[in-house]
């Protein structure tokens, strides 16, 4: 489905959304859980783009719902997988996720199959990607990132989608680092929010500045 700006959220994906963006590079937002392959690359092949045309892959951060099938489209893609360096020890697997979330790869494997993990990720130096910004972060994960663009934020599990609110604490790392991290982002110009989970979301000024209100009302 188109959103905007030559942006797609790629439908029927199982985990996290995942966003497809057009234009001068194709990339690939994140990838769902495991065995999501076949339904991004059916919806890529629906508007006529073959997944050896993408850039790059660029992974939000290190959660199963977002990385689970990032090893099998490097493979039909050919393409390099990029992630902030944080994560990358974690999305190896050299690292155990901290707290609950070491757990949720064995609790969606009956679901989904295994996570393999990748081989291989390059560290995001935050200029690949020409137009697009690539914005540290840290909250939900140590180095969870966003990618923004005139007024267009793509931002992983910072926020969900619908009410624009921050992602629930028990799945975040650290909270304090989370709201600096969302206030950061919501200080820019803003038109529409992409987030990991629910809807597509324009920036309306209500919602905005429910959120900073509550931004306030934490931090006092």
């Amino acid at each position: 489905m188109l959103v905007t700006d030559g942006i797609h959220r790629i439908e029927g994906v199982k985990g996290a959304n995942v966003y497809l963006v057009t234009g001068s590079q194709l990339l690939l937002i994140d990838t769902g859980f495991p065995g999501q392959e076949h339904r991004i690359c059916n919806y890529l092949n629906s508007i006529g783009i073959e997944p050896t045309a993408l850039k790059g892959i660029v992974l939000t951060h290190h959660d199963v719902d977002h990385v689970g099938s990032a090893l099998r489209m490097q493979q039909l893609a050919k393409c390099s997988i990029y992630a902030h360096s944080l994560e990358i020890p974690y999305i190896l697997g050299q690292v155990n996720r901290p707290g609950i979330k070491r757990w949720l790869p064995m609790a969606t494997r009956l679901l989904y199959g295994k996570l393999i993990s990748p081989t291989e990720l390059h560290p995001l130096t935050g200029i690949e990607f020409e137009d697009w910004e690539i914005i540290h972060t840290p909250g939900h994960t140590p180095g969870h990132i966003i990618l923004y663009r005139n007024g267009v934020a793509i931002v992983g599990d910072l926020f969900q989608g619908g009410e624009i609110r921050l992602a629930p604490s028990i799945f975040t790392w650290n909270t304090d680092k989370l709201r600096e991290s969302a206030q950061t982002v919501i200080e820019r110009p803003l038109r529409w929010i992409l987030p990991g989970h629910g809807p597509a979301t324009p920036a309306s000024s209500h919602w905005l500045e429910k959120l900073q209100n509550s931004l306030r009302r934490i931090s006092g």
